[in-house]
């Protein structure tokens, strides 16, 4: 069953645990996705899962948010390429 498309939802941690669970559930519900955490190689299977099953679309930001230089690229990303984010989930 095809869901309206309620917006994007940004999720930080999403690599495992939690935020995947958050992931999964907002494509589900309809939400594109940007996903940023430290494992690249998690994210991209989380994305790929996640794209296969909802035809939702996902983008993932490899960082670590601890690292200023890090958050101010994910922060340059999202104000220049991404526009309006309806939902964050901020999981670090």
């Amino acid at each position: 069953m095809a869901h309206a498309h309620p917006g994007t939802a940004l999720i930080t941690g999403a690599s495992s645990g939690i935020g995947a669970t958050y992931a999964d559930r907002l494509a589900r519900r309809g939400y594109d996705l940007i996903l940023v955490a430290r494992n690249r190689e998690r994210l991209n299977a989380l994305a790929n899962r996640i794209i296969r099953e909802t035809q939702r679309t996902v983008e993932v930001l490899e960082a670590d948010l601890s690292d200023r230089n890090a958050l101010a690229g994910v922060e340059t990303k999202l104000i220049e390429d991404v526009g309006i984010i309806d939902v964050e989930i901020n999981l670090v």
